[in-house]
Parts: structure tokens; sequence; C-alpha cells
């Protein structure tokens, strides 16, 4: 019979798999710098130095598996934002925030994994068209909604700055 820190040690290995193997079908793929010591599952945890899970092309992940997370966590924000989304018939977004964090990380999104798919998808198929990456285009850029093209004059993206609502102070 395993012991108890042995269980909680496979439940851990179990989600880093789940996440990497998720990770692994809806991003680009593993990061060059992992692609020779990544099980086939996506995993580089069990190198601890790396200190992280899984790194890929657009993220580097780490996976957390726990029984129970925060009643603040879950019976509050998670079932909050989830009711409003069932009600709107549109996707939850979780936004936690701390001071304590460095500035650049204060502020995390939390989104479903069908949601976050879907995004990865269209970043993906937009990398391949060459509308976003190193070879974007402004000015060739093709958007699309509800599968019809829409006609926009794209000045400059360059200068777009992004506010998350939140006060730094």
């Amino acid at each position: 019979m395993k012991a108890q820190g042995a269980r909680n040690k496979d439940a851990g290995n179990r989600a880093e798999r789940r996440a990497t193997q998720w990770a692994l079908k809806f991003t680009s793929g593993l990061h060059e710098a992992v692609k020779e010591i990544a099980t086939s599952t996506g995993r580089v945890g069990n190198y601890a130095s790396l200190e992280i899970d899984g790194v890929f092309v657009e993220y580097s992940l780490e996976s957390k598996s726990r029984k129970k997370l925060p009643k603040w966590l879950t019976y509050g924000l998670i079932d909050q934002a989830v009711a409003a989304s069932k009600r709107f018939k549109n996707h939850p977004l979780l936004v936690l925030y701390s001071k304590t964090l460095p500035v650049d990380y204060r502020t995390w999104h939390m989104i479903t994994p069908e949601r976050h798919a879907e995004l990865l998808k269209y970043e993906k198929y937009c990398r391949q068209q060459g509308i976003i990456g190193n070879k974007f285009n402004p000015k060739g850029a093709k958007f699309f909604m509800n599968g019809k093209e829409i006609q926009s004059a794209i000045k400059d993206l360059g200068n777009i700055e992004f506010d998350d609502g939140m006060d730094d102070d």
C-alpha cells in the first residue's frame, strides 16, 4: 500500500501530464530549449532544476493539483463567473489581482480550457496566415467575425497599450 505522500505525488504527476498533454495539443509545441529533454507528454517537471512543469512556444506551464481549492475562489469567484456566463451565454473570465506580486504580474486572468483552446487555435491560424508573429503586416491583415471577413483599416497596431483597469498604487 502506498504512503499518503506517494499518492499525493502520483496525483500531482497525473495533473502535470494532463496539463502538458493539453498544451501539446493546442499550443505551437515545445519550446526549442526543452525539445530534447521533455517527455512524450511534454513534461519537464522531472528536471527539478527547471522549476516548471512544461515549456511551450507560448507558455511556461506550472500545474498544481489540490483536493480542495480555497473557498473564496471556488464558492465565490468561480461559481459567480460560471453562473453569469450561463445566464448571458458567454465565456466566464476570472480576474485575480494582488498588490503583493511584482508589478508586471499583479493581474491574472483565468479562462476555461475550452475557451483557451479556441483562442490558441485562432492564434495558430493567424501565425500560419502571417497575420501575427515576426512577419505581421497590419496592412495585409484580414479579420473575421462569425465567418465573414471584416474590411478594416488598421493604422498602427504597435502603439496599442493594454490597461487592465487595476490601479497599481
